[in-house]
């Protein structure tokens, strides 16, 4: 996997081309706002309460007299933005001033009486369409720095990478449906993956090398304070940082031959100056916004982690312990010995141990190549540890691998073709996985059609021009296709009353089924992450 460097793209779009494809877009999530929502709707409108109406103290320990389950679990950085949502002088004109939004949307409220008022539900959706803005910043940070103008894929004036993010309909499902604030999330994200593969641009100067790798990590240390669930991309970062940032001299002080992945031999430094500086940077992101909380560290920290929920969500997550809850699910009905309970321990463990080779053949090799390829793989691949062996792991975590991974597939490079079959498996079912959160008849004209027409984009950006023959690309997909409408079948159209008391089998083939494709996929990214596969 060569080095890329990355000159500025061609054909950029303008700044009204791009407003006009935001606001072109908003205005589609503007018509969903009467569509389903889950209790996800109610926690934010509960975190916007507390954050509005109670001392900063509180904010972990507020349970309104335990009559809601709605409390605050999610880290600072989150709690201010929910804090800076329900104060600040657009909130209170609302409120006070033009009597748009009732007081009552962002009071603290028992479970049994929160009905929410047509304006607050336009309030709370509005607030997600405008922070889908972070979105598409560091979709287009991203981008833009992936490839050489040579091999980015373009869909007209735009990077096909940015447009598979932006109107990716995972999270077009669960957050302008389901209700939830991934796209700020993965906006960050994306913008701190970004700005590492902007240092491997062979005209790096100094400066860009230092304040690249400052804004990388600042940013990575900002989404771990607003959201946990990136906590295991952890290592690959520290590892990543360490090599490339901390044992590297910068471009002025390379020779033009250590440049060059041909040297990656080449003898290894401390460079103590940017070990500090890069830990003062991630240090300070990481601890002042739990300054205010140091006393009620333990209560915040069992919010953070309340392993008692046990190994798997209600609606098993498609990774390894799914098949393992169906195989002692089988035994108990035979009457046979139960398979012993797997605590968290034995999950960060495995967790981990798995994580090991995408630090050395990803994040390291990576780093001491200049090779961006290989740096999205170590990302998608720890995702993907992340999302198979983690504890109580959601079915929207896969998404954490699925989206990063289309900027490494989106370009002209020759030696993706069998990445490009693997993120068409993966991306269909991934978003197979996500589909009985939106349950209702109402949303199955949406996730079907959103379905259908961004598989069919995905194969004409991804596929249609591949460099593989016809017979060998039937062979991969048709066993896909096949699981696909099975599944879609079973769970979407054939009458629920059908199964008896066996009401909960869609649910379960859906888990079962997606899990046994996306490990296969696992395992196959990880054989071409170590070399095993080419091309």
């Amino acid at each position: 996997m060569p080095s890329t460097s990355i000159p500025a793209l061609p054909n950029t779009p303008s700044w009204s081309s791009m407003t006009v494809l935001f606001l072109a877009f908003s205005c589609c999530k503007i018509l969903l706002m009467p569509s389903y929502r889950s209790t996800d709707f109610d926690v934010h409108r509960n975190w916007l309460a507390i954050t509005r109406h109670l001392p900063i103290k509180e904010w972990y320990h507020d349970d309104v007299n335990g009559t809601t389950v709605h409390t605050l679990d999610y880290p600072p950085s989150f709690a201010y933005w929910e804090y800076l949502l329900s104060n600040n002088p657009v909130t209170q004109y609302l409120i006070h001033d033009a009597e748009l939004l009732d007081e009552r949307c962002l009071q603290l409220l028992p479970d049994s009486d929160n009905t929410p008022s047509e304006a607050c539900v336009i309030f709370h959706r509005s607030t997600v369409i405008c922070s889908d803005m972070v979105l598409w910043w560091g979709a287009w940070v991203m981008a833009t720095s992936s490839s050489t103008p040579s091999q980015v894929l373009f869909l007209g004036q735009f990077p096909a990478s940015f447009l598979l993010t932006v109107f990716h309909p995972g999270l077009l499902w669960l957050d302008h449906v389901h209700f939830q604030y991934n796209g700020m999330l993965f906006g960050i994200f994306l913008a701190s993956l970004g700005y590492l593969m902007k240092v491997n641009n062979s005209s790096t100067t100094e400066r860009e090398f230092h304040k690249h790798h400052w804004k990388a990590a600042v940013l990575f240390a900002l989404l771990l304070t607003m959201k946990h669930l990136f906590l295991t991309l952890g290592p690959f970062y520290f590892v990543y940082l360490l090599r490339r940032y901390c044992l590297e001299p910068p471009p002025s002080k390379q020779s033009s031959s250590q440049n060059t992945p041909q040297n990656s031999t080449k003898t290894i430094q401390l460079y103590p100056l940017h070990l500090i500086t890069l830990s003062v940077y991630t240090g300070t992101t990481l601890l002042v916004p739990f300054l205010p909380f140091l006393r009620q560290m333990p209560q915040l920290l069992k919010r953070l982690f309340p392993f008692g929920r046990g190994l798997v969500h209600d609606y098993w997550a498609a990774n390894v312990w799914a098949l393992y809850s169906f195989v002692d699910k089988v035994s108990g009905l035979a009457h046979g010995p139960s398979l012993l309970d797997v605590p968290a321990s034995v999950c960060a463990l495995l967790l981990l141990l798995s994580l090991l080779p995408g630090l050395y053949f990803g994040a390291w090799k990576a780093a001491e190549e200049h090779d961006n390829m290989k740096l999205i793989t170590a990302v998608v691949y720890s995702a993907l540890c992340s999302f198979m062996l983690g504890f109580h792991v959601h079915e929207k975590a896969i998404l954490n691998a699925i989206i990063p991974l289309l900027f490494l597939v989106c370009n002209n490079s020759k030696n993706t073709a069998s990445l490009r079959v693997l993120c068409f498996q993966m991306t269909s079912l991934g978003l197979l996985g996500i589909f009985p959160l939106l349950f209702r008849p109402a949303e199955l004209a949406l996730k079907l059609v959103s379905y259908a027409a961004y598989m069919a984009l995905c194969y004409h950006v991804l596929l249609e021009r591949m460099d593989m023959s016809r017979q060998r690309l039937v062979v991969e997909l048709l066993p896909l296709v096949a699981v696909v409408v099975g599944l879609v079948m079973l769970l979407e159209f054939v009458p629920i009353r059908f199964y008896g008391k066996l009401e909960f089998l869609p649910l379960l083939c859906t888990s079962v089924g997606c899990a046994v494709g996306l490990i296969l996929c696992w395992i196959r990214l990880s054989l071409w992450m170590v070399g095993v596969i080419i091309g």
